[in-house]
């Protein structure tokens, strides 16, 4: 996210390089953050389908599946509700949906086809990128038109009626390099409850997005687009007659404008528009006192009820990054934030938001052995206040492949919408039978936002190790940390226990460490471990974070077109049950070329190894092997 020209001070091409946890293009020995990488390569040998589930490959990532459209993902866990604490990018891009605190994955316009690599932030960083990177960022990388081939289609089948279609073509126009994307998606979800009822929880989903870049002389331009439609299903309640499923529709648009006024000044301006749409509706039965039509004479009335809901937010964001001498580079800027959120039953209309935030970091070298970085944001919004969050980090370089970090930072999570302000309130409609009264009410249990409520804080301390072995194509990071978090907001958000108020706190200390290993073309290792200490006063803070977590990815090439990888995951214990998470992926791949094209044929297994629910109680596969069959054509 920041020009190319810093790299001139960065002389050592052995040295890898992130673009994330400063805003500026630094080598991974010099960040302030504890950072991980997942390439294109990784992405492939997993052969995973989800792009939650890609960071089960990250140390100290709690990743899980509510239903089997809707994955929760956070850094060392805590509450395992919705996706509250993490900011997650897209090519620059947030898609944090303010008016639910949350993250939709399945609401992403994106397929795991289009991602080039991912970076992950493993820790606070609202010092960068604003309030809600309270536990880290996710920023996902997408590929480049230029580097993907002219047209490629592929088609999965496989357990659960998965059913993947996925076309891309990528060309030159008007000077510069365009990608489309256009693909559908299905999948049934889990089988069964535990007490063995149907399971309801499938996805539908079609999907198309194009990215455009373009470069003139010192400029350069990149515009991106998406848009998706898809259906879930949901489990009936006591209550419902008809399906409570849910359509959504979304759709962004992002504009970014790069400058190089000098060789070592650059800025960047970015905007950034996004929506979503969610059409959910049902019939209910009810007793008539559960409304204000008590004096209805009928034992059982049957209300269309709502959850509808449409939520917008602009982003612009703009960017200054200054070298100043071999010694210094900074880096300011400034980012505008409007969310918009509509719904009659959450907020009985319309409300919006707005947040300003300036943010910067300087980056010091002090000398060949130390190097130190300060940052911090300052961030406004209407309702909660101002807050500043600062973070410094100190660098001990062993020698230019091997350092010692030691970081301390400060965040902030700001309450969403429904915390602060909801109005949530059914209306009930065409009641039926009426017996000559009226054919709407409203039901008699409200919720109402608490405007009081204060930002979630963290103080977060670690120290680490980072090392790159280039001759043995090796690198092994190390995190022991200690986060106090408190002021939490814990409580559960549904209607009949709505009461969100600033009474949790949250102590996690522990290590993680991961290890990338790559002797030659043909082998890829990859491995990640955390162990995690918690205290809290409520369990809801500790349920979705495993004392012990794991991951191994050992991938072979047996010839330039087969390839073997290998994949274990294991979380103990995660959930509400206190289940643990142990599954053994296989990915088998052989490839055809002929002409100018090649054909790829695929076999992906997922294998769990133990007889426990996911996450919750209810998610259930009656099957322990999930399977898929891919073929690729690419030209």
């Amino acid at each position: 996210m920041a020009t190319p020209l810093q790299a001139n001070f960065l002389s050592n091409d052995d040295l890898p390089i992130v673009l994330t946890p400063a805003r500026l293009k630094q080598s991974r020995s010099e960040v302030p953050a504890s950072v991980s990488v997942i390439d294109r390569e990784m992405i492939k040998a997993s052969g995973l389908l989800e792009i939650p589930e890609l960071f089960r490959l990250i140390p100290g990532t709690s990743v899980g599946a509510r239903d089997g459209w809707n994955y929760v993902v956070s850094y060392h866990g805590s509450n395992y509700r919705d996706s509250r604490r993490m900011q997650v990018l897209i090519d620059g891009r947030s898609v944090y949906q303010a008016g639910l605190a949350t993250v939709d994955w399945n609401d992403i316009p994106i397929t795991i086809e289009d991602i080039e690599r991912i970076e992950v932030v493993r820790g606070p960083s609202t010092a960068s990128y604003g309030a809600n990177a309270f536990l880290g960022v996710i920023n996902i990388i997408t590929r480049h038109p230029a580097d993907i081939p002219y047209l490629e289609g592929s088609a999965q089948r496989g357990s659960e009626h998965a059913e993947n279609y996925r076309i891309s073509h990528a060309d030159e126009y008007l000077g510069g390099h365009y990608r489309i994307t256009i693909a559908s998606r299905h999948d049934d979800g889990f089988d069964i409850k535990k007490n063995g009822q149907e399971r309801l929880d499938s996805k539908t989903v079609q999907l198309f997005n194009t990215r455009y870049e373009r470069q003139f002389n010192n400029i350069s331009l990149s515009l991106n687009l998406g848009y998706k439609e898809g259906r879930v299903t949901d489990d009936y309640s006591d209550i419902d007659v008809t399906s409570p499923d849910t359509n959504v529709d979304d759709y962004y648009f992002s504009s970014k404008i790069e400058k190089e006024l000098s060789v070592f000044h650059s800025v960047k301006f970015q905007y950034d528009f996004s929506g979503q749409q969610q059409i959910h509706r049902w019939t209910a039965q009810i007793p008539p006192f559960y409304t204000d039509l008590a004096n209805n004479p009928a034992p059982l009335i049957l209300v269309d009820a709502n959850e509808d809901q449409q939520v917008n937010r602009h982003d612009i964001d703009f960017q200054d990054t200054y070298i100043w001498n071999e010694s210094v580079t900074s880096v300011a800027g400034v980012h505008l934030k409007q969310s918009r959120v509509s719904s009659e039953t959450y907020y009985g209309g319309t409300i919006k938001s707005n947040n300003y935030q300036f943010f910067y970091n300087i980056e010091k070298k002090l000398s060949d052995k130390f190097t130190v970085n300060s940052g911090g944001s300052y961030e406004y919004e209407e309702d909660i206040g101002k807050n500043f969050s600062p973070r410094l980090a100190f660098h001990y370089h062993v020698n230019k492949n091997n350092n010692f970090r030691f970081i301390y930072s400060e965040a902030i999570r700001t309450p969403d919408l429904l915390e602060t302000s909801a109005n949530w309130t059914y209306t009930g409609r065409n009641i039926r039978p009426a017996n000559g009264g009226p054919t709407t009410a409203v039901l008699l249990q409200t919720a109402k936002g608490n405007p009081n409520l204060k930002p979630e804080l963290i103080q977060s301390r670690e120290i680490g190790y980072y090392g790159n072995f280039y001759n043995l194509h090796l690198q092994w990071d190390v995190k022991i940390f200690s986060d106090h978090l408190e002021q939490l907001m814990s409580n559960s958000i549904s209607l009949d226990r709505f009461d969100p108020v600033n009474d949790s706190y949250l102590k996690q200390q522990g290590i993680e460490t991961e290890i990338d290993y790559r002797p030659s073309h043909q082998w890829l290792l990859h491995g990640s471990y955390a162990y995690i200490k918690d205290e809290s006063n409520t369990n809801t803070e500790t349920t979705f974070t495993p004392r012990n977590s794991a991951s191994v990815l050992v991938s072979y090439k047996y010839t330039p077109s087969i390839q073997i990888s290998l994949s274990k995951y294991y979380a103990r214990a995660i959930g509400t049950s206190e289940n643990k998470f142990s599954r053994t992926d296989i990915r088998l791949s052989k490839t055809i070329s002929f002409n100018k094209s090649e054909l790829e044929l695929s076999y992906s297994g997922q294998y769990r190894n133990d007889d426990d629910s996911e996450l919750l109680r209810d998610n259930i596969y009656t099957n322990k092997l999930r399977q898929l069959l891919g073929v690729t054509l690419r030209y």
